[in-house]
């Protein structure tokens, strides 16, 4: 980050201290949310890649012609960055009195100066009506479970990158309708079941219209129409004195694929041409994540957290959308253009369905102002059969021991911490289909080293 963010960062984290007092003033208006700064100093981590294309992300195809490798790793160097996140949450409510209660909400997240979620300021922005009897009804734009939840259970640890934001999944939907029960009492405790269903906008490629001037448009033997994305999401949370359970189960069709738990739910292009080396017998494809975590309280100050992942990918194959020019009849296409990535997508042209199962543990003691941490994931080796290394028989190992006291000398919410992080490879080579990409989890890019070390510091304030 540079000096000049930094300081904006540090303004705003000032100012934002204040806004509940300033809130307070205007009425019905609920203001809320957090920012943070962090700088992190890493001892064997890679700054980006060399020759980078959307064409192959991990760098496992080869070179493409008589043209360098892409996306291989940058040297491997001591490293520092810094880290300036903030979100700011704004609401309307109001409860008649018959108990039914309308509410309006929209939440903003920024990370260094842009978008936290690529492209996404926005991770919620909703309606919504509720009642005690009935649950609740929200429709708009809503941030998903897989991620939110998953990010409560690690960001203790310090383990959100590589548990929240990495697998299967998606973590905001930009169109989506969600239904919460009311909470059911029992005599072991309490139960909450909830549903979403999300959709997006299709996605076409960027000579769609072209293609389809040489064509008739009900040819769809070499045009096909990009997919529509849809996708569910079911949600469970179990609580009682020692413990909060929760289950989570996203299933979709149609969607980008990608390892990146945190992005948006957007469309795939599909394949313009279905008869082409680049994509034969092309097909929708598919997602799904499983999470089970939880909390378990052995005494008040003690807390142990778990969670297994069950991750699912059909593959998605290398778009290839090809310039305009004469149609099938005798000539051929000329020009072909990467618009998007493929996912676990092979030097035999094809997709490869994989499923990756990781597991994430830590422990968690309270004393007065302090908290002390430590926890760990682990990323396994992925069940696949391709021919090509996606990354699928590497394994990750994330450990963090950490610190936070809280500050009320300075501010009722402002706390302080530190962490001590390793990064561990199995073997050089791509990193496991969990990860973003080779390096998003730590720094450490395996294809260049197998382990690395971080000292991170940083303060945050909820307000």
């Amino acid at each position: 980050m540079k000096v000049n963010s930094l300081s904006l960062s540090l303004a705003l984290c000032g100012t934002l201290v204040w806004l509940p007092a300033a809130a307070a003033q205007f009425g019905p208006l609920e203001v809320s949310g957090f920012a943070k700064e962090e700088f992190t100093v890493c001892d064997n981590c890679v700054d980006g890649v060399v020759n980078a294309s959307p064409f192959d992300p991990r760098g496992v195809l080869g070179p493409q012609g008589n043209t360098p490798a892409l996306n291989q790793g940058a040297p491997t160097a001591d490293h520092s960055s810094n880290l300036g996140l903030i979100m700011l949450t704004l609401g309307l409510h109001h409860e008649f009195d018959n108990a039914f209660e309308i509410e309006a909400k929209a939440t903003g997240r920024e990370r260094n100066d842009a978008a936290d979620v690529y492209g996404q300021y926005l991770i919620d922005g909703y309606l919504g009506v509720s009642h005690p009897t009935y649950g609740e009804l929200k429709g708009g734009t809503l941030s998903s479970r897989s991620w939110t939840r998953a990010d409560s259970f690690a960001y203790p640890l310090g383990l959100s990158t590589p548990w929240a934001e990495s697998g299967a999944g998606y973590g905001v939907f930009t169109q989506a309708i969600r239904y919460t029960s009311p909470e059911f009492d029992f005599s072991y405790g309490k139960l909450t079941l909830e549903f979403t269903y999300a959709t997006a906008k299709r996605v076409l490629p960027l000579n769609y219209d072209s293609l389809f001037a040489t064509v008739t448009r009900t040819n769809y033997q070499y045009f096909y129409l990009p997919p529509q994305p849809q996708l569910g999401e079911f949600f469970a949370q179990f609580s009682n004195q020692k413990n909060l359970i929760e289950l989570i189960y996203q299933q979709s069709r149609g969607g980008l694929q990608s390892s990146f738990a945190k992005g948006a739910f957007t469309g795939s292009e599909g394949s313009p041409n279905t008869t082409a080396t680049a994509a034969p017998g092309y097909q929708d494809p598919k997602e799904n994540v499983t999470i089970l975590e939880g909390n378990y309280w052995y005494r008040p100050e003690w807390r142990l957290t778990y969670g297994i992942k069950r991750s699912e990918w059909s593959g998605q194959q290398q778009q290839c959308d090809y310039g305009s020019g004469p149609g099938p009849d005798g000539t051929t296409f000329t020009g072909c253009f990467y618009d998007q990535a493929g996912f676990n997508y092979a030097s035999d042209g094809l997709r490869h369905h994989a499923v990756e199962i990781d597991f994430m543990g830590g422990l968690a003691y309270t004393r007065g102002l302090y908290t002390y941490t430590f926890g760990g994931v682990h990323m396994n080796k992925a069940y696949t059969k391709t021919p090509t290394e996606f990354g699928q028989s590497n394994t990750a190992t994330f450990l963090n021991l950490g610190l936070y006291r809280k500050m009320p000398e300075i501010y009722r919410n402002l706390e302080f911490y530190g962490g001590l992080h390793r990064t561990m490879f199995s073997r050089e080579g791509p990193a496991p289909l969990s990860m973003p990409n080779n390096f998003a989890d730590g720094g450490v890019d395996p294809r260049e080293s197998k382990s690395g070390n971080m000292l991170t510091l940083g303060a945050n304030v909820d307000f």
